[in-house]
């Protein structure tokens, strides 16, 4: 089995290089868009001025992170703000459905809700049938991070 693509370059034209779908508004995503298998997923924030973060969470599974952390992990010209994986439990259908709901069932990615723009967050997928999702998170998040020198925005671990 070969490996899956990694984007040329970590903005939309590169996520689409390899494949990546959507890019439409994370809130209230049309779940009728998603695909059912498992895959991966992106956000991406359009902006390139440095964001203002509030102190709350929506999330009130867990407590908020600190905002002068939040601006520590704040990436300078970076669009792509958190990567995540779905695998065929839920799939794609399932996994961003919660997420764009902000549901407290997906604490991954939690400081993305934390930006004062979230509204403004979009969302793009690929399908990984042949190949195990968190295989593909895991390989994007350690070649993001080499570009970049550190995870995206909403990445805390890998």
């Amino acid at each position: 089995m070969m490996d899956f693509p990694i984007p040329t370059s970590w903005d939309r034209p590169g996520f689409e290089g390899v494949g990546f779908k959507g890019f439409v508004p994370l809130l209230g995503l049309d779940r009728d868009l998603l695909p059912t298998r498992r895959g991966v997923y992106s956000v991406f924030r359009e902006s390139a001025s440095r964001p203002t973060f509030v102190d709350t969470n929506v999330i009130t599974r867990r407590k908020a992170y600190d905002v002068g952390r939040l601006n520590q992990k704040w990436i300078d010209g970076q669009s792509v703000v958190y990567i995540g994986m779905a695998e065929p439990k839920d799939g794609l259908y399932g996994r961003l459905g919660d997420f764009s709901r902000q549901s407290s069932s997906h604490t991954g990615g939690r400081a993305l809700w934390q930006l004062a723009g979230a509204r403004e967050l979009i969302v793009a997928w690929v399908e990984t049938p042949e190949h195990v999702a968190e295989v593909v998170e895991k390989s994007y998040l350690r070649a993001f991070k080499e570009a970049n020198g550190r995870y995206p925005f909403a990445n805390w671990r890998l």
